[in-house]
């Protein structure tokens, strides 16, 4: 069964009190690849926690799905007005936030937290030298996303290129090379512009969904 008629049979089962351990936990294990990637990009972000949070934040994922997303599911997509949003798509954005409240509060508390004694004593000269290699490891850290973020992406586009290279080449020219006028798009093409328009509303689309899945594979 796809993913949808799954999640409506979840949300049908709970509505009339059934029992939707089965087909909720086959969702779960379709999704947990992608969602403890998310949960994972979120920790690496923040620079808080360890690879043992990420099971237990799908766990809190899981259940503010059952608590209170089977009934705020719509369908329709946040990113992309007028645009349907599949429940997977829902759950990855349930398990980022989840992750993104957890260790914003991490961060918060220790930021609260009152210096020791010792710490006070340490100097400027240590505060200083921590400061500057926390910074060092922070602009290294980044610097490794935003590589490993771009082969991602680049992954992805390849990919569009092959399997649907209309929208590839419309999506090529309109942010590639920053043309950002579907009106210079569909003259290149020798498209009309609503054909552009959805040549790269598609096209985003499509890139959206690959980028899930590699990040699924991790």
């Amino acid at each position: 069964m796809t993913d949808e008629a799954l999640f409506a049979r979840v949300a049908e089962g709970r509505a009339s009190g059934r029992d939707v351990s089965a087909p909720l936990g086959t969702l779960i294990e379709r999704w947990r690849p992608g969602a403890l990637y998310v949960i994972r990009r979120v920790r690496q972000s923040y620079g808080k926690g360890s690879p043992e949070d990420d099971e237990e934040l799908l766990q809190d994922a899981v259940a503010k799905l059952v608590e209170r997303g089977l009934e705020q599911f719509r369908g329709i997509s946040e990113q992309l007005p007028g645009k349907s949003a599949s429940p997977k798509t829902f759950f990855m954005r349930i398990a980022k936030h989840v992750a993104i409240d957890r260790f914003r509060r991490t961060r918060e508390v220790l930021a609260e937290a009152p210096e020791s004694e010792e710490e006070d004593r340490e100097g400027a000269s240590g505060a200083s030298g921590a400061a500057e290699r926390s910074t060092a490891v922070e602009g290294s850290r980044r610097q490794e996303e935003r590589t490993e973020a771009a082969e991602l992406y680049w992954a992805a586009y390849r990919r569009l290129q092959r399997e649907h290279p209309n929208e590839a080449s419309a999506w090529d020219l309109y942010h590639h090379q920053d043309l950002d006028d579907h009106q210079e798009v569909a003259k290149r093409l020798q498209i009309t512009v609503t054909n552009s328009y959805k040549r790269v509303s598609r096209a985003q689309a499509y890139l959206k969904a690959y980028l899930l899945e590699l990040g699924g594979e991790g």
